[in-house]
C-alpha cells in the first residue's frame, strides 16, 4: 500500500510546517502529542487549544515571524525592567512587605496607646467634649505616626 493511501485525507507535516512557519520535526513533535494532521485548519485549532492549556497564551503565534517578534518584545521588556532595576526604579516585593510590617507595627503601638491613653481620660465626659478630646488625640497620633514614618525613611540606606 503506497503511503498517500495510508495517510488519507491527511496533509504532510511539511504542509502544516509551512503554513505555520515552524520546522517539520516541530510539527512531528506536536504529532505525537495528539496533534490531527487531517487540515492545516483542524490542526491549528488543535495548536491553539494546546498552547493555551499549556498557558502559551490564548492563540498561537500565526507565522514564525509572529512567534520572533512576540519574543523579542519579551525580551526587550525583560531588559526594560532590568535597567529600572539597576538604576533604583523598581523596589523589590521583599522591601515592600518589610515596610508594610514596620508601617503595621507603628499603626498597632499607636492604637493600643490610643485605647489605654483615652480610658482615663474621657470618663464623665460628654459626647461633645469626647469628640473633641479624641480628635485633639487622632491628629497628635497622625504627626507622632508621620514622624516615626519620616525617621525609618531616612535611616534606611537609599539605593
Amino acid at each position: 500500500m503506497s503511503q498517500q493511501k495510508k495517510r488519507g485525507c491527511q496533509v504532510s507535516h511539511q504542509t502544516i510546517a509551512t503554513a505555520w512557519g515552524v520546522s517539520r520535526q516541530a510539527v512531528a513533535k506536536w504529532v505525537k502529542l495528539g496533534l490531527p494532521i487531517t487540515s492545516v485548519e483542524e490542526a491549528t485549532k488543535w495548536r491553539d487549544a494546546y498552547l493555551a492549556k499549556k498557558g502559551g497564551g490564548e492563540q498561537a503565534p500565526a507565522t514564525l515571524t509572529e512567534a520572533r517578534l512576540q519574543k523579542t518584545i519579551l525580551e526587550t521588556e525583560r531588559i526594560r525592567l532590568k535597567i529600572q532595576a539597576d538604576r533604583g526604579e523598581l523596589v523589590s516585593k521583599a522591601e515592600i512587605e518589610e515596610d508594610g510590617v514596620r508601617v503595621g507595627t507603628i499603626l498597632c503601638a499607636k492604637l493600643a496607646a490610643l485605647v489605654n491613653d483615652c480610658s482615663g481620660i474621657l470618663a464623665g465626659l460628654g459626647e461633645a467634649e469626647i469628640r473633641t478630646r479624641l480628635h485633639e488625640r487622632t491628629q497628635q497620633m497622625l504627626s507622632e505616626i508621620k514622624a516615626e514614618l519620616q525617621a525609618v525613611n531616612a535611616a534606611e540606606p537609599h539605593k
